[in-house]
């Protein structure tokens, strides 16, 4: 005698979906919404889980300011001064005359590549015919 389902399982080809609950059916949690207010005017919407304390400031997700929950007091923005540069870290890290030895080295192997050529090794000879 067969069954109809074969002895597979109901439902469980690829791209079934889920094998559990249906959805909409798991628990139940609290959620609450807090509304965040930058200096530039956005509005963003964060939910947290009711249990949860949210914090007094959150980034905004439109400019990636600072937003606070008071939107007639929202914090400043922040002002980045942005960071170093290149030459800003290599001054921070050589002294002066340090920076000039390495230029004039680097002037010299410009200038005379064969000087400073360390992977060719000794001349090879030409062979004997």
């Amino acid at each position: 005698m067969r069954t109809a389902n074969r002895g597979a399982l109901r439902g469980t080809r690829a791209g079934s979906g889920p094998a559990g609950e249906p959805y909409g059916r798991g628990l139940a949690v609290a959620k609450v919404v807090v509304l965040y207010y930058c200096a530039d005017g956005h509005r963003t919407t964060v939910p947290f889980v009711g249990t949860a304390t949210p914090p007094a400031q959150w980034e905004c997700r439109v400019c990636w300011q600072p937003a606070g929950t008071g939107p007639l007091d929202p914090p400043p923005a922040a002002s980045y001064l942005g960071g170093k540069s290149h030459l800003g870290h290599v001054k921070s890290r050589r002294s002066p005359a340090e920076g000039d030895a390495l230029m004039a080295e680097s002037l010299a192997r410009r200038d005379h590549p064969e000087e400073f050529n360390l992977w060719a090794g000794p001349p090879k000879r030409k062979a004997r015919s």
